[in-house]
């Protein structure tokens, strides 16, 4: 059990006291918090190990405060209806597949949730965000959390290189739009049920998919899988502007979706008391261009 929110090797143990302070203090805030994220991303420069919300599972990150997003991840506002997604989702001993990786904040959250007979499954093609997400990966526990495999490329619908536009906004970085690009670079592609084999995974019980507008791509590789998973529940972003870069649409994520049986809703409600910390209305035809994240269940998922 770590005993401390800041390392002190990082701070001296007055700022460190200070500092806890302020993020239970933010983190308690209905809004505002992306704000101040933010702001003190402009002030703050040196990187520190801290726990993060939700605090009860005692989960630690490397933040580095030059990037507002891992600030937001401090102050428990970043993409807070995935991580109530997880915390009501993922059992023990689940498999829990969580694409990309970005630095490592919904993998840790899984792999404490599926503990140490569970297993988590990433993919991350951008290097800058690996070499993040690795530095996290190191901060586990073996007696609370589940083993974590991690392919080094992105997943698709087949094995491939591409071109990759890096993004100077870590976690951004796309197969398909170029978002705050830094370079191009080129990335290697796996087809996830070829990958899952290779692993001697033949489900997935839980899954969050965020991969800029490559969600279909990664969808169709994991065909055989899916059919093979009843009892999923998975989150998945839909944007439309990155799918269009992809040459697709949101409309063709949920047709393919409801082909393998998935009932797919909106998750546009966020409550612990949930069955799975979101919840919305069913996505109904026509209305599928809307910008958001969908709430995919299989045949056999608890409701």
């Amino acid at each position: 059990m770590h005993g401390s929110t800041f390392r002190h090797d990082v701070y001296s143990t007055r700022t460190a006291t200070q500092w806890r302070a302020l993020q239970r203090l933010m983190v308690a805030l209905p809004r505002g918090r992306g704000r101040v994220a933010r702001f003190l991303a402009g002030k703050l420069r040196k990187p520190f190990v801290a726990r993060v919300p939700p605090f009860e599972l005692d989960v630690l990150l490397t933040i580095d405060p030059s990037d507002a997003f891992q600030l937001e991840i401090w102050l428990g506002a970043y993409q807070p209806h995935v991580i109530s997604f997880l915390t009501q989702s993922v059992r023990q001993d689940d498999v829990v597949l969580c694409a990309g990786l970005h630095v490592g904040y919904t993998v840790a959250i899984a792999r404490r949730l599926a503990g140490p007979g569970g297993l988590v499954l990433s993919a991350e093609p951008d290097p800058a965000a690996l070499g993040q997400g690795r530095k996290n990966l190191s901060l586990a526990d073996p007696e609370r959390d589940a083993p974590v495999k991690v392919l080094e490329g992105g997943l698709s619908d087949a094995d491939d290189t591409l071109e990759l536009h890096q993004s100077a906004v870590l976690g951004h970085s796309s197969f398909a739009s170029p978002h705050h690009e830094l370079r191009v670079t080129q990335a290697s592609l796996r087809r996830g049920d070829a990958w899952l084999t290779e692993l001697g995974v033949d489900h997935i019980d839980v899954m969050v998919l965020d991969v800029e507008g490559w969600e279909l791509r990664v969808l169709r590789g994991l065909e055989h899988t899916l059919r093979r998973s009843p009892r999923l529940a998975a989150i998945v972003e839909l944007s439309r502007w990155a799918l269009a870069d992809a040459r697709t649409s949101p409309a063709a994520v949920v047709k393919f979706l409801r082909d393998q049986g998935i009932q797919v809703r909106w998750a546009s409600m966020r409550s612990p008391t949930m069955p799975f910390g979101v919840w919305g209305d069913l996505v109904d035809s026509g209305d599928e261009g809307v910008a958001n994240d969908i709430l995919c269940l299989g045949v056999q998922a608890r409701v």
